[in-house]
Parts: structure tokens; sequence; C-alpha cells
């Protein structure tokens, strides 16, 4: 019986030694270093787009994605992985730390694209801002 419970101890203190570096260590984070890694994610995540531009944000954690037809798709790291919406460009407004856009999916939340402005998007996007 006693060898039963110190079994059980022993069991714990592995576990919870183990959850707690799981906890702890650094995480490396991945991050999207070029555009036309973001402009992969966005063809490959949505059906029928087809990249033609895009801008990643200085910290490389969103981007934005310009496709042919108008079409607009806003990606984020999730994780290890990129995960993307499209979007009307209605949807995105600038603000000083970059574009924020408003993706109206409560799971996906809003995304800040760092360090980008309207510059930026009327270089790689004219059609979108023609007006």
């Amino acid at each position: 019986m006693i060898w039963i419970l110190a079994g059980a101890a022993l069991a714990a203190v592995v576990l919870l030694g183990a959850l707690g570096w799981r906890l702890t260590r650094p995480r490396a984070t991945h991050r999207m270093d070029a555009p036309e890694e973001a402009m992969q994610a966005a063809e490959q995540s949505l059906a029928g787009f087809a990249a033609l531009s895009a801008v990643v944000g200085q910290d490389g954690q969103a981007a934005l994605v310009f496709g042919d037809g108008l079409r607009v798709a806003v990606l984020k790291i999730r994780g290890h992985a990129i995960a993307a919406r499209e979007i009307v460009w209605r949807d995105v407004r600038a603000t000083r730390e970059g574009l924020l856009v408003a993706t109206n999916d409560r799971r996906f939340g809003t995304v800040l694209i760092a360090g980008i402005d309207n510059l930026d998007v009327r270089r790689l996007a004219p059609q979108l801002t023609r007006g």
C-alpha cells in the first residue's frame, strides 16, 4: 500500500514539473518575414484567391494581401500557423500604430498590421485607394 502511494506521489511531482517547465519555457514565435510568404499563405487558405501583392507588418505577426478583382485578405500568426480571412477594404483604418483591420469575426478578432500606413497600400494596391 505504501509503495502505491509513493508511486502516485512521484508521478504527481513529475507531472507538475513537466507542466511548470512547459508553461515557463521561452516560446519560439513564428513570424512572416516576406510578402511572398503572406501571398502564398493567402492563396492556400482562401479558395480562388490570386495574390498580386502583400505588405507584412514590422513585427511579422500580420499582413495584408491584395488579390485580383479587388479582393483583400488579412493574415495573422496563430501559434505556428498562419490564419487568413477575406475582408472588405472599408474594414481597414489607419492608426498611429499601423493599419487596423476589423474582421467582423469574433474568433479571428481585430488585427493590427504594425508599422504599415496608407502610403504602403497606395504603392501596392492603387486600385483600392482610387476614389
